[in-house]
């Protein structure tokens, strides 16, 4: 709910949200970050290869609504303490705040640079299409972003981001078509051909290979392994907990692996279209996926009078997927932040709503800072803050839900340890000059996903179990799932 019709500020009312809408709100995030942001121009670029990362998301996403969801939902049901996030969930599992509050800053921290990493590249996009300063463009944006999580009830909020989901996926499937109406398979299969692909058109649309070379084992996990991140994430578990009823997570969880399958298939196979409809022009990694379905488009269009207009709300479409994507980071971050500052004891209703209402927009003034003065390479910013959260947080919140006897103990040596591997797998060269990352051709993300998950079952088996109370809950939760 908004701020000024909810207690808990950034949570709507339990039991107030339909599993469409759960489904869709939840998938409008992870899914859009990679299929619609990140993933169309190294398709392009790549080849077919690309699309295992597009294979490790879908099953990521499935390992997390088919198994975990169900549990985050009964095991906050069942549990005596009050749980309306992830991170309070680590408190009544393990009896220990400092430890939710740690995995909040890993989540402020992530989501925060992610955030800041993609709202730099829509600014520059929607500043050329609207003809304004990029400064400009980016207060209105986060003014937006503050706004909406002030006033705007996250309930609409959801539809509203199903909505805009389905329209992705309606834009995909259109602009396939369109591209088989213009063109067709023999001008499109020669086109593969004339453009000299990397060992030709039946290798670039291959999936078992990568740049014209066999994709090979240590890649192939690698690319997959990003799915790892949708389990690392903190918004399927807040949808969840906030869903009607169990008939509603059911119904939510068959909508989610719908929408996320029908929007890889069609973004994956509209990105695998794009060289031969720009043929004979090409991309560069520079570019982003909207300047290359900007100019798909342009090319399939041609100079009609309705092209600009169809052209413009087809790519307002993905634009607006985006900023709804961004507006749950900022709504995320937002909730997380305020968990942490400590409740005032009888406190009015004003102060409280001045507080939260601090929040937000400080949390707005600073990203639009880091987002005017500070620099840096964003795809491989937004890449290594998902595979640093995988890292630290995917095993803990697997085993978590999943493992009766994970301890305190346990989870903090899992996040730990989790996020030491990944740096020291990125970062320090240790074999020949090379880190592991490029010695193996393994990512940091698997490997720290390994380290970690091994270690918390290990120091959980080792260390002292949870009270008889939290195990008795564990099993209730478990029992329900039968």
């Amino acid at each position: 709910m908004s701020v000024f019709t909810d207690k808990r500020v950034f949570g709507i009312k339990r039991k107030n949200a339909s599993g469409l809408s759960t489904a869709g709100q939840v998938c409008a995030n992870d899914i859009i970050l990679w299929v619609i942001f990140l993933l169309p121009v190294s398709i392009v670029l790549h080849g077919a290869g690309q699309c295992f990362v597009a294979i490790g998301l879908f099953a990521g996403n499935v390992i997390g609504w088919i198994f975990l969801s169900k549990r985050m939902n009964s095991y906050v049901e069942i549990s005596k303490k009050k749980i309306h996030n992830a991170p309070e969930l680590f408190a009544a599992r393990y009896d220990s705040w400092l430890l939710k509050d740690i995995v909040s800053v890993i989540w402020i921290v992530t989501l925060g640079l992610i955030l800041v990493s993609v709202l730099k590249v829509i600014v520059s996009v929607a500043a050329y299409f609207m003809n304004m300063d990029e400064w400009i463009c980016m207060a209105i944006i986060v003014a937006f972003l503050v706004f909406a999580t002030i006033l705007i009830d996250n309930r609409l909020m959801g539809i509203i981001k199903t909505v805009v989901f389905i329209l992705v996926i309606i834009a995909c499937f259109v602009m396939i078509g369109l591209v088989f109406y213009r063109m067709d398979v023999w001008e499109i299969l020669d086109n593969y051909r004339r453009a000299r692909l990397s060992g030709g058109t039946s290798t670039y649309l291959n999936i078992l290979y990568y740049d014209g070379d066999t994709v090979n084992a240590g890649s192939a996990v690698s690319m997959a392994g990003v799915g790892l991140g949708c389990i690392a994430m903190p918004l399927m578990y807040k949808g969840v907990i906030n869903i009607q009823n169990v008939k509603e997570l059911d119904a939510g969880r068959i909508w989610a692996i719908v929408f996320e399958g029908f929007t890889i298939i069609s973004s994956c196979a509209l990105a695998l279209l794009v060289v031969p409809v720009l043929y004979p022009g090409r991309i560069s990694a520079y570019m982003n996926s909207f300047q290359v379905y900007n100019l798909m488009l342009k090319r399939l269009l041609g100079e009609n009078e309705h092209a600009d207009i169809i052209r413009l709300v087809v790519l307002m479409i993905f634009i607006l997927a985006v900023v709804v994507m961004l507006e749950s980071f900022m709504r995320t971050i937002c909730e997380h932040i305020r968990g942490i500052v400590p409740s005032i004891k009888k406190a009015g209703r004003g102060l409280k709503l001045a507080i939260d209402i601090t929040v937000v927009v400080l949390t707005g003034v600073i990203l639009l800072a880091f987002g005017i003065f500070v620099e840096y390479d964003r795809e491989r910013m937004i890449t290594l803050s998902w595979g640093m959260c995988t890292a630290a947080l995917a095993a803990p919140l697997m085993l978590s839900l999943m493992y009766r006897h994970s301890t305190k103990a346990g989870v903090y040596v899992g996040i730990i340890s989790g996020m030491a591997s990944f740096i020291v797998w990125n970062f320090i060269s240790l074999i020949h000059g090379e880190t592991l990352k490029a010695y193996l051709d393994l990512s940091g993300d698997v490997a720290g996903f390994a380290v970690s998950f091994i270690l918390t079952v290990l120091v959980s088996v080792c260390t002292r179990k949870n009270s008889e109370e939290e195990l008795k809950d564990f099993d209730r939760m478990v029992e329900e799932q039968r």
